[in-house]
């Protein structure tokens, strides 16, 4: 049962992520592309896309036994937002939509397998039942509809008159360019990072385990942002290196001559920051001077080449053709980089013959690895480093990250 809450609590949300104009302008443009697309209603039930076109957000996403939100954006009228009832002041708190559909009793089974049944039954109140309604699925994928499979069926059998379409890459298409704000949340978020490195540069002595490290980044990550995930820290003296688990092993001591990749992954206002860097455990010889240096000319190679209209794939090239002229090798990894905001990593990839194009106003990790000869596990090879540009119209402006000739702890 759903019921429509009847006037707000607050006219302008307490705690919204962003002005008014920041939403209304990205629902506007969606209901622009879903005209131009024939498409009469969108249905959103992603996690980052209820909060991209609603602000709308809290932490219980992961529970799984019921659907925190749904946001429906018709091409023709505005949004409607519908939550258990007792989220209600958070679809208050958060969002500027002023359609709040409440479902009552939400804990009870019945009621969280009648959900599809309400959704439909709201498209079909605002006229859409049998049109075209809007999906998140597409060819560029990472997109959810967090429901158990016997849901989704359900609500496409209440829908049945209506012809369900991809829409996902519609989504994309928006989420991909970066208002000044968005950008700005990356940035701060990735400043978050460099000051945590400099604290680490600090106090850092060897005998430190990775969970150490870890459990130091983590806590000067939530003392900057709101939220961070578990930081990717990974020791050269692992016995079986697992380059993008973060440890927590402490029977990994940190000494001279390890190496240490640190990537944390801190968020502010839900956008993703980093600024990936590797450390030595004391000093480093020429062999690693050397290595690391030639990765980093590599990567401000690609980010030259960094403008509208270029492919992600020739950004691959570039960095390919880097490797080849100055090492004699070839570019192992079949990606270099990739798109970020409210998702750690979002398409556009620069990655081997990828064909999509660069625009401007997307923001980009340009990052670029190389791993040595060896038997596999031996991560003592392993050089990389990761920044984030942002598209302008002729180029590419570089974040500000940790200085990259200061590459040594412990000393």
């Amino acid at each position: 049962m759903l019921e429509r809450l009847e006037g707000r609590a607050w006219e302008t949300p307490l705690y919204a992520d962003f002005p008014r104009a920041e939403f209304e302008g990205r629902v506007e443009r969606m209901q622009a592309l879903l005209a131009e697309n024939g498409i009469d209603i969108l249905v959103l039930w992603d996690e980052k896309n209820l909060r991209y076109f609603s602000g709308y957000h809290n932490n219980l996403f992961h529970a799984g036994s019921f659907q925190p939100a749904i946001v429906l954006i018709p091409a023709d009228r505005d949004p409607v937002i519908i939550v258990p009832d007792f989220f209600c002041g958070v679809a208050e708190g958060y969002t500027y939509v002023d359609d709040i559909r409440l479902i009552v009793n939400p804990h009870v089974t019945a009621n969280v397998r009648n959900i599809p049944v309400m959704v439909a039954d709201v498209i079909k109140e605002l006229g859409c039942g049998n049109g075209r309604i809007g999906i998140e699925a597409g060819s560029l994928g990472g997109m959810t509809i967090p429901r158990p499979l016997n849901d989704i069926d359900r609500f496409r059998d209440e829908l049945s008159d209506a012809q369900f379409v991809e829409a996902g890459d519609l989504i994309w298409k928006l989420r991909c360019i970066k208002s000044s704000a968005e950008v700005e949340a990356l940035k701060q978020a990735t400043r978050a990072s460099i000051d945590t490195y400099a604290e680490l540069v600090g106090v850092f002595q060897p005998g430190m385990t990775e969970k150490d490290v870890g459990l130091l980044i983590r806590q000067s990550l939530l003392e900057k942002v709101q939220d961070c995930e578990p930081p990717l820290v990974t020791a050269s003296s692992r016995r079986v290196p697992m380059y993008d688990v973060p440890a927590w092993d402490e029977g990994i001591p940190l000494n001279p001559g390890d190496r240490l990749i640190l990537e944390p992954l801190p968020a502010h206002k839900g956008y993703y920051g980093s600024c990936c860097r590797i450390f030595n455990i004391g000093p480093l010889s020429d062999e690693v001077q050397e290595r690391a240096e030639f990765v980093d000319r590599v990567q401000e190679r690609a980010i030259a080449a960094v403008k509208p209209g270029v492919t992600t794939g020739r950004l691959w090239d570039v960095m390919n053709e880097g490797f080849q002229e100055w090492a004699d090798e070839d570019y192992i990894f079949d990606q270099g980089g990739h798109s970020v905001g409210l998702c750690i990593h979002e398409p556009p990839m620069i990655a081997k013959g990828e064909e999509l194009s660069v625009e401007e106003g997307m923001v980009l990790a340009i990052e670029t690895w190389t791993i040595g000869e060896g038997d596999g596990r031996n991560m003592g090879a392993v050089f990389g480093v990761e920044d984030y540009v942002v598209v302008t119209s002729d180029g590419a402006d570089v974040f500000p990250g940790y200085p990259k000739e200061q590459r040594v702890l412990g000393v």
